[in-house]
């Protein structure tokens, strides 16, 4: 690759077109010429670009006098021109000492320089704060601007495909997805938060240029202070923080554990334009390039997101309840008491309360100047980025291969057999002794002469009790843990695979009945109830003697 081109750019080993990323397929394709470029290639391609410019930084630093500060209270690197640093760390207001920089190797391979001025910037800054003044944030922004720096941050760019495994709680199914990092950068300075410089993205990587010491003159350079496994860990973290949106919306939940793994990913380092204060807890930052603000002070809150989804159907059953009683206050009341109850205590087992760090932000941003002033637009489709990166799950077909797929839980024939299931159960007795009463009929009688469907009304209340349980725990449990997968064909077209995956969401399916044990072998009712031992055929018993007077009490 030359020098000249991006690294952050893949290109056609064929015809040296720019190639994207074919998530699906896990290959870099031209556009132009179709040809594919492979993961090792492209991998193979940005080393040999890094080396070239590294030896390109060392010929060109030659002529350049730089110095560096070290600060032995906070452990930051900072490199300047002869005559530019301050004596004191911009990062803790530690003393600096200063030294010659002897190893041009640390030397990072790209730099976004600097749009924004430090004037202007502390003027954005200043007004952020009073537009916020209401917040914490902005108040203590206002009273620490006298902190206000600016500084170029060390970087690591990445750039690659990346895979995740994901759990859904309330289920015991594991799946798998994959995606691209398409430059996410991520910061290496252990002074800062990097979720919260996350927030302060995304630069305009078209802006990026090989380094030169030229381009720092004026503004302090801090150099990376991170190992590599803090490093690599944070790439994880923010690379989870990317996958989370598009993961919910496809599992329909926000309580997810996501694992993420990265393999032959290209990682650059960069310096990029940032201006922050630093003042206790309190953490503020803009993008020197784009103009985006982010604020935080390490406050956090607490919310509970399951709770959202049992009381709709709370209110839903107290509803369809208040209809039949004529909207009657009290019996409303108890029910809603009884349902919530038990809705709650079942849809909640396991659920956690959900805390995240607040932090202010504006919106995406992109600076520019009209006759030499700023000009900076705010929005959400500024800086939007060309490709789509969202993630693509995978499982295996009948020959074992890994294959991308749609994931799809719930049909209209999948809710079909949910209702019957459902009904069966709360009139099983009412359809036994429409048998009964069918065959017992003499000549001349009446169906309903001796047919009454109301004193089967004790199972009928233990039955809905069960049902109701099924709904919100054994249907969405076992719709999670065995999904419709929809291999996703070269041409875009679907087919489903692996009918065996869509197992009949049954009442007795909530128990683990029908369930294929360690052993591979099917867990039946009898086995359950052998496991349980004198309390499960106890209980077996006693449904079924509640059964047998509810069918007999309805037609004898």
């Amino acid at each position: 690759m030359e020098e000249n081109k991006s690294p952050l750019r893949i290109y056609c080993k064929n015809c040296g077109a720019p190639a994207d990323f074919d998530i699906v397929n896990q290959t870099y394709r031209c556009a132009n010429c179709g040809e594919s470029t492979g993961i090792e290639e492209a991998y193979d391609s940005v080393y040999k670009w890094r080396e070239l410019n590294k030896n390109s930084v060392k010929i060109r630093a030659s002529g350049d006098k730089i110095e560096e500060g070290s600060c032995s209270a906070c452990g930051a690197r900072v490199i300047f021109g002869v005559g530019e640093a301050s004596e004191k760390c911009i990062f803790c207001g530690s003393k600096l000492v200063r030294s010659e920089l002897t190893d041009s190797s640390q030397m990072p391979d790209l730099i976004i320089p600097f749009a924004i001025t430090p004037e202007e910037a502390k003027k954005r800054m200043l007004d952020w704060g009073h537009k916020h003044s209401n917040t914490p944030e902005g108040k203590a922004v206002v009273s620490s601007m006298g902190q206000f720096h600016g500084s170029y941050l060390p970087y690591r760019v990445a750039k690659g495909p990346v895979y995740a495994s994901v759990s859904r709680d309330g289920t015991e199914r594991r799946y798998e997805c994959g995606g691209y990092l398409d430059g996410t950068a991520v910061n290496t300075s252990k002074q800062f938060d990097n979720l919260v410089m996350n927030d302060m993205e995304p630069f305009d990587w078209s802006g990026a240029r090989p380094f030169e010491f030229g381009l720092i003159a004026g503004m302090p350079v801090k150099l990376n202070d991170s190992p590599d496994k803090v490093i690599n860990q944070r790439i994880e973290e923010e690379v989870t923080e990317d996958f989370r949106p598009k993961v919910e919306s496809v599992l329909q939940s926000s309580g997810l554990v996501i694992n993420t793994h990265t393999e032959k990913i290209n990682v650059l380092s960069a310096i990029l334009p940032v201006y922050f204060i630093k003042n206790g807890p309190l953490t503020a930052v803009m993008n020197g390039q784009t103009g985006r603000i982010a604020v935080s002070k390490n406050r956090t809150k607490k919310s509970y997101p399951w709770v959202i989804e049992p009381l709709i159907y709370t209110v839903i059953l107290t509803m369809i309840m208040g209809y039949f009683y004529g909207w009657a206050a009290e019996p409303m009341f108890y029910g809603a008491m009884v349902f919530g109850c038990i809705i709650f205590s079942v849809m909640g087992d396991g659920r956690t309360s959900l805390v995240r760090r607040i932090t202010l932000k504006s919106e995406t941003s992109r600076a520019y100047r009209e006759d030499g002033e700023l000009v900076i637009n705010e929005g959400k489709g500024v800086l939007k980025n060309p490709y789509d990166n969202t993630p693509v799950f995978y499982e295996s077909n009948a020959k074992g291969e890994k294959v991308p797929v749609r994931l799809r839980f719930y049909t209209i024939g999948r809710w079909i057999g949910i209702l019957y299931n459902a009904l069966v159960t709360v009139f099983l007795p009412l359809i036994l002794a429409a048998l009964l009463r069918l065959a017992d009929m003499e000549e001349g009688e009446g169906f309903f002469d001796h047919f009454y469907p109301l004193y089967g009304a004790a199972w009928y209340v233990l039955a809905a009790m069960i049902v109701l349980v099924y709904f919100v725990k054994g249907v969405r449990k076992d719709a999670y843990d065995h999904p419709y997968i929809y291999e996703i064909k070269p041409d875009g077209k679907t087919r489903l695979i692996g009918k065996r995956i869509d197992r009949k969401l049954s009442i007795f399916s909530m128990f683990g009945i029908g369930k294929v044990d360690r052993n591979g072998k099917r867990i039946t009712l009898f086995g359950t109830m052998r496991e349980m031992g004198c309390s499960g055929f106890g209980l077996l018993i006693g449904l079924f003697f509640i059964l047998l007077g509810s069918t007999c009490a309805i037609v004898f």
